[in-house]
């Protein structure tokens, strides 16, 4: 894949390969950022686009809040520059007005849940973007992180004892947390499922905004723990992936496997690699209405302004609180 120089070149090199693969039926309004689909074709798209801001580590968010229509936001990495895409699944002139107002209904029943979870391994930066983005020590915010969620469970500290020491057994040496987490994943699920009423309770009737260290999503993900040996999603991925609930607006953030070794050396390129390609066809199978996607490559105050931006967009910020108070 070509490494890009700039941010125009990025948008041709997209574009350049949505026409090569036939994916895009015509231009809308003559217009370069406003595109007709195959609805067959909408995961191919954002998989293209996908990989190219990964590669090129740019930021950027997918926008799943209006019927039949996709936005894509891609960020110049100087924040000067934000190029948004328009992806129809239909004939805009064809879209029932009826259809319209029942999505959105959905659209605001998801929104009315702020449960936000931002993904990515150990050392890419979820902490610090967090702590530099909003005040979590607010009282309007709830900040969590899910393994400490899961692991104090009643179900989970129940089980524990047990299946820790039939893993020694099997290993012949004491298994780390993560290990017995990623062998026994449906008691991580479950324990993580019995929690999540707490977190409603908390965004429907105590109005808290909260964020989520991690998600459902790592345990999807098998033999991540094992470094030697190679990450791949569960057999059985789909059918659990109904049991997850579905969130309003996930952020994942990523870089380099380089740069995220020298931070915590805790996995492997090749696992950094799958833990990034895998999240993202976790979410293309249950999308949330809004996904952003961070690359830390980035200076701070770049991550931050995407963040934050794509909050305002969404409208679960209030642009003249300053970035500090939420709907």
């Amino acid at each position: 894949m070509k490494y890009c120089n700039n941010f125009e070149e990025l948008n041709l090199l997209v574009l350049e390969k949505l026409k090569s693969k036939n994916l895009i039926a015509k231009n809308i309004e003559e217009s370069e950022n406003k595109f007709l689909i195959e609805k067959q074709n909408l995961n191919i798209v954002l998989k293209t686009i996908f990989k190219k801001c990964s590669k090129n580590s740019y930021c950027f968010t997918i926008y799943r809040d209006e019927f039949e229509l996709v936005k894509v936001d891609i960020y110049d990495k100087d924040m000067e520059t934000q190029n948004r895409v328009y992806i129809y699944l239909c004939e805009p002139s064809l879209i029932n007005e009826i259809d319209k107002k029942n999505y959105l209904k959905i659209v605001e029943k998801y929104k009315k849940l702020k449960i936000f979870p931002v993904i990515g391994p150990d050392g890419v930066g979820k902490t610090t973007l967090l702590t530099n983005s909003i005040d979590i020590n607010e009282k309007e915010f709830l900040y969590k992180r899910f393994k400490k969620i899961v692991r104090r469970s009643f179900l989970y500290n129940l089980t524990y004892p047990i299946t820790k020491t039939i893993l020694k057994r099997k290993l012949k040496e004491k298994p780390l947390k993560d290990q017995h987490d990623d062998i026994y994943y449906s008691l991580a699920i479950l324990s993580g499922l019995f929690y999540y009423p707490y977190l409603v309770y908390n965004t429907y009737l105590r109005k808290k905004v909260v964020f989520i260290d991690r998600f459902f999503n790592d345990y999807l993900l098998e033999n991540i723990s094992f470094l030697d040996k190679k990450t791949k999603i569960r057999t059985n991925w789909k059918k659990i992936l109904n049991y997850i609930p579905k969130v309003y607006w996930k952020i994942h953030l990523d870089a380099k496997a380089k740069t995220i070794l020298l931070r915590k050396d805790e996995l492997t390129k090749r696992d950094i690699k799958k833990y990034r390609n895998l999240n993202f066809k976790i979410y293309l199978e249950k999308p949330s209405i809004i996904y952003t996607y961070i690359n830390t490559q980035q200076a701070l105050e770049n991550c931050k302004n995407v963040l934050l931006s794509t909050a305002i967009n969404a409208k679960v910020l209030k642009e003249e609180s300053n970035c500090h108070k939420y709907n």
